[in-house]
């Protein structure tokens, strides 16, 4: 092997290595408050009042494989101790209350965000008298159950003039309701 393509061969390994870690998210911070060796997938990216942050989920191995879902920095769970808005569930159950999270405070001044999983046949939920928020598919091959997800951000202006808020409700495509089921 020539130095040349030897040089490639590293260049190449190192990329797909750096590659690999970053689209896993795998966490190897021994402070993290998550298990080390865990890994999260970023379900959403958000800017709001210029802060950066995302919907995470994964599956907790300190917690019975539990399934849970964080709002975090963008850098993921292991750099958000420390921030105010930082939270998460895990262990979500088919109750109406224990089916979501819901009150979590998010980035900018005084606002909330819900979101939790829900079966496939949820196409959306709704969250006010006036809203209904569509869920998304949670992503395959990343040790994930199968189900959807669906997310809303609540700034002091929510929901609106006329609106108020309601318990989350999963809908079918139909508009009739599906009962949230454990994860």
């Amino acid at each position: 092997m020539s130095a040349r393509s030897a040089r490639t061969t590293v260049v190449v390994a190192v990329a797909v290595m750096v590659m690999a870690t970053a689209c896993n998210g795998q966490r190897d911070d021994p402070n993290s408050p998550y298990r080390v060796g865990d890994h999260y997938t970023v379900l959403q990216r958000y800017v709001t009042d210029g802060v950066h942050w995302q919907l995470d989920a994964f599956i907790d191995a300190d917690q019975d494989d539990s399934f849970c879902m964080s709002l975090d920095d963008s850098r993921g769970p292991d750099h958000s101790e420390t921030l105010p808005w930082a939270n998460g569930a895990c262990g979500f159950d088919g109750s109406d209350s224990g089916g979501y999270y819901g009150g979590g405070q998010a980035p900018g001044r005084n606002a909330f965000a819900s979101y939790g999983p829900v079966p496939d046949a949820a196409v959306g939920v709704r969250v006010s008298t006036e809203q209904v928020v569509p869920t998304h598919p949670l992503p395959k091959g990343h040790g994930l159950p199968d189900g959807r997800y669906w997310v809303v951000y609540q700034p002091a202006s929510w929901p609106g003039k006329g609106a108020r808020s309601v318990d989350p409700q999963p809908l079918d495509a139909s508009g009739r309701k599906v009962a949230f089921t454990t994860f």
